[in-house]
Order: C-alpha cells, then structure tokens, then sequence
C-alpha cells in the first residue's frame, strides 16, 4: 500500500457558539510538520488540532486553516454590573465630598477596567465544548484528506507497479546478455592479464601484478551485481505490497538499485548492456520521482 503526502480536506459544522469550518492541505517534506492557523479567539486551540493530526500520518507538510463564526451572544461585550456599581458607589462618594454639581454619566464608566467583559472571555468559559466541536469536524477533515491520500496513492502504486516490472525485464535482459557475451569477456580479461603478466615482473620478486590481477578479476564479472539486483527487486515488490506505506524504506532500495545498475555499466563495454543499462536507469529515476511523494 502507498499513501501519497499531498492532499486536502475540509470539513464543516454548526453550533449552539456558532460555524466552524478547517481546511487543510498538505505537500511533500522529508519530516512531519504541522502548521496550524487559528482565529485569535481560537488560538488556544492550535496544540490540541497539532497533537491531534500527527496521529493520521508519517511525513510530509500539512497546514491547516481554521474559519469560525460566533453566535451574536459571544460576540457581545458584557457590562458586569456588581462592577460598574462598586465603581459607581465609589465616584458618588468622592463626588459628595467635593461637592461636585455635575453628574456622574455612567457610560463613562464603561471604559474602566473589569467593567465590560469581552467576548474571549464568554468563548473561554465554554471552552471544554468548543475543543470537543472542532475535534469532531477535523476528524471529518482529516477523513477526506487520508481519502485523497490514499487515491493518489493507488495512482502511484500502479504506476511504479508497472515501472519495477519494466525494470526487472531489463536486469533479466542484461543477464541473458551478459551470458552470452560471457566468453568473450572471459577471452578479454585473459589477455589482459596476459599483457600485465608479460615481461619479467614476477622474476624481479615484484608481486605488484598480482594486486593488478585481483584488481581486474573483482572488476570484470557483472553476476554479483545482477543477482543483488533481482534481491533488491523482491525486497522493493515486499515493501510496494506492505500493510503500511514506507516511502523511506522504497527511497533507500531505489538507492541501492542504482549502485548496482551503475556499477555494471562501470564493468561492462558490451554496446547491448550499456543501452539496457541507459534504460533501466531512466525507469529508477522515474520511480524515484513518484516514491519521493510517498509517506
């Protein structure tokens, strides 16, 4: 199975406190990374909808926007009157002292501290209610989102599916190549060795040569290489084919995959291999282009 990193979600609801709507979208990243934008009355909420996301995925960049709306009682400013009349007592017995003749106007009062309440402070006290709210929409949210997720993902499977078996019809058509070729080569590598051994060198007591002949004895063989390549791709179809998407693990067999076809071409001058050689890692490269948007 593979989930892709990109994806959107949104999701909507109404309440008794007003509408809330969370929109979210997210992008490719090697790490996990949540952005989460709040209204300023709803900041308090931005940990809670960051702790809650990290649950629903492994890597990639999401970024999530949240909208609401107030019901006309929390966006209302309240006067708390025990407040205005203490201050109200206070100023009419100041005012009886001084033997003030205007009177004290009330609406002046309002501005003092602690007189009006604001509307944050009505959204605090029903706070418990709000963050159980927009749990429920962001888990709509992310719903949709990991819906999306999973359809590009689909896409991407069936397209590496068919790039990997691509790839493996390649490896067997350089092995198929390179046995035949296998004599040739063979007679090739005698001769050179041949003409490294010529003249007296190993009569001198000089035993360069022989770390000469190692050298070209590991260099010129592509089996090893063919038969780790074939491993690779039995451990890549295992991963494809997981309950769980590992993008990562995928990353790192394309890497390993790509030592192999390189090393061949470094080994091999048969004009037949390096074509297939040329081809096998245009197909890696574009798998690897697909499996980088995977989780």
């Amino acid at each position: 199975m593979l989930v892709s990193m990109t994806g959107h979600g949104a999701a909507n609801g109404s309440f008794d406190w007003g509408t809330i709507t969370i929109d979210m979208h997210s992008v490719n990243s090697r790490y996990k990374d949540v952005t989460v934008r709040c209204p300023r009355e709803l900041s308090m909420l931005e940990n809670l909808i960051a702790e809650e996301l990290t649950k629903h995925f492994e890597r990639g960049k999401v970024t999530v926007n949240v909208y609401a709306s107030f019901a006309p009682n929390l966006k209302m400013a309240k006067i708390n009157g025990q407040v205005l009349a203490n201050y109200f007592d206070e100023l009419m017995a100041i005012h009886g002292r001084l033997k003030l003749l205007e009177e004290i106007q009330l609406e002046l009062l309002l501005n003092l501290p602690g007189v009006l309440e604001q509307p944050e402070a009505h959204i605090f006290d029903i706070y418990e209610k709000i963050s159980e709210d927009m749990l429920s929409v962001l888990r709509q949210a992310i719903s949709k989102w990991n819906e999306m997720k999973r359809l590009e993902g689909d896409h991407t499977a069936s397209f590496v599916t068919r790039a990997i078996d691509d790839y493996e019809s390649l490896i067997l058509s350089i092995e198929k190549e390179w046995n035949e070729a296998f004599d040739e080569e063979l007679e090739n590598f005698r001769r050179k060795i041949d003409l490294l051994l010529s003249g007296n060198a190993q009569d001198s007591g000089d035993t360069t040569y022989l770390q000469g002949v190692a050298v070209m004895a590991d260099k010129w063989d592509i089996k090893e290489e063919i038969t780790r390549s074939k491993s690779h791709i039995a451990k890549f179809r295992e991963t494809l084919n997981s309950p769980s998407s590992e993008g990562k693990k995928l990353n790192f067999l394309l890497q390993e995959m790509l030592r192999e076809i390189n090393t061949i071409a470094s080994k091999v001058g048969n004009a037949e291999i390096r074509w297939h050689v040329v081809e096998g890692k245009c197909l890696l490269e574009q798998i690897r282009e697909q499996i980088q948007n995977v989780e």
